[in-house]
């Protein structure tokens, strides 16, 4: 049977936004074949897309596929791992970006012996949710299983940029780096000394490209070396990513961005690239701000200030359109605008942004300040409140307090007021003008 007709024909139908029919393509191919990798890929993908369009209902989930998340605690008892997956797979149908269900998934068909079908699941994850970095390390660990380096690397590194700390991600990266160097020089297959010695300058070069960090020496011999041939072939695009990189860490941040505008001539639909260059952007427009402000030009320095916050806007906005399931990436859109004075809008997205639990108290923090700015004083305490509650004792809760404390007190509502710049002063008596705003409420 030919299944690669049925993928190319459910790949249509997410096309056209019929997502039921994509996803009863995809379920009936897997029937056939649990672990066919592309099918399982393409029916998280399509599933993602669909909640994407109409986000579900938590409670409706639960209501709809609570049963489901119990035959898998249960099946899971026993270690019938195939059916603790068939269970995931059928309550993710009501709740498609749930990151617990979409992990413990992949762990099960893991488990199963569905290894390529485990693969499909954290790689799809990882790509909708950059800042999950379970599934991110899981899919570098897999795509390594089945000899895909580039791809394990690649994996790692996105883990690094949720938790550049992470010591599982730095020894992979670090193991699969010193093996990438190994087969791309061909020593591992070398059959003489003398091989080996016409092979030690490259390797030298490709593990210094590999280091995080670089002397400036060692930065401007191998920028000399790079410039030169970017001059013989200047749409190399291998060569221009690593100029890129080089004239970064040089601090020439203009000329880096001018190679990944090239590249993103050469290769349009390389996110990568394109956020890189989008990151570096914000970076000339900072500078910017900060040199108008060491000149004392405050006007000037408010211009590039309002132009900074624009551009942060067009940047998380671009971003949100290629992954509009990643609620982190939401936040920041919702953050942006907010900072433009964008209050509706800001809104809209932090609103969404609550739904990932890493940026939950942030978003529901924001979402106060959003509605100070709208004038509406109840809602903006509301938010506060469950920022508060969520909060623990993180630095958000004395600013949650402070700012439910301002509301209060513009309200007019003393003894509120009081009693939250209190709670703050219990903690921290140096924090911010909470004991001036104290005494002068006591005096009124």
């Amino acid at each position: 049977m030919d299944l690669g007709k049925h993928l190319e024909n459910a790949a249509e139908a997410v096309k056209r936004r019929n997502f039921p029919l994509a996803i009863k393509i995809y379920s009936q191919v897997l029937q056939i074949q649990p672990d066919y990798g592309d099918a399982r890929g393409g029916l998280r993908k399509a599933l993602f897309a669909k909640a994407a369009q109409k986000p579900p209902s938590k409670l409706a989930a639960m209501l709809g596929g609570g049963i489901h998340l119990l035959t898998a605690g249960l099946c899971g008892m026993f270690r019938r791992h195939a059916a603790v997956a068939r269970a995931y797979e059928r309550y993710l149908v009501f709740d498609p970006m749930a990151e617990s269900a979409n992990l413990k998934l992949g762990q099960a068909l893991r488990k199963a012996g569905l290894r390529k079908s485990a693969l499909a699941v954290f790689a799809s994850f990882a790509e909708a949710q950059p800042r999950c970095l379970t599934a991110a390390r899981a899919a570098g660990a897999l795509y390594y299983e089945h000899g895909q380096v580039a791809q394990a690397l690649q994996m790692y590194e996105q883990a690094l940029k949720v938790d550049p700390r992470d010591q599982e991600s730095l020894k992979a990266r670090k193991d699969l780096a010193a093996e990438g160097a190994l087969r791309s020089t061909g020593i591992d297959k070398a059959q003489s000394s003398r091989e080996l010695i016409k092979d030690k300058e490259q390797q030298r070069q490709l593990e210094r490209q590999e280091r995080l960090q670089l002397s400036a020496e060692e930065i401007g011999s191998e920028l000399e070396q790079m410039e030169a041939r970017l001059a013989e072939n200047p749409d190399d695009q291998k060569v221009l990513r690593r100029v890129a990189k080089l004239r970064e860490l040089d601090k020439d941040l203009q000329g880096a961005l001018d190679c990944l505008d090239r590249l993103r001539q050469l290769a349009p639909g390389d996110g990568d690239v394109a956020d890189q260059a989008g990151e570096i952007r914000l970076r000339l427009q900072e500078q910017m701000v900060q040199k108008a402000a060491a000149r004392g030009d405050e006007a000037a320095a408010q211009r590039a200030r309002q132009a900074l916050f624009e551009a942060r806007v067009l940047e998380a906005r671009r971003r949100v359109e290629r992954n509009p399931a990643d609620f982190g990436l939401r936040f920041q859109l919702g953050a942006a605008l907010l900072d433009t004075g964008d209050a509706d809008a800001s809104i809209a997205e932090l609103q969404q942004a609550i739904k990932d639990p890493r940026r939950k108290v942030e978003a529901l923090f924001l979402l106060g300040r959003a509605f100070q700015k709208k004038n509406l004083p109840d809602l903006a305490l509301g938010q506060f409140e469950k920022a508060l509650a969520a909060a623990g004792t993180s630095p958000l809760a004395k600013e949650a307090l402070y700012e439910m404390g301002v509301v209060n007190e513009t309200l007019g509502k003393r003894d509120a007021a009081l009693q939250h710049f209190s709670r703050i002063l219990e903690q921290d008596i140096g924090f911010r003008d909470v004991a001036q705003k104290i005494e002068r409420l006591k005096a009124s």
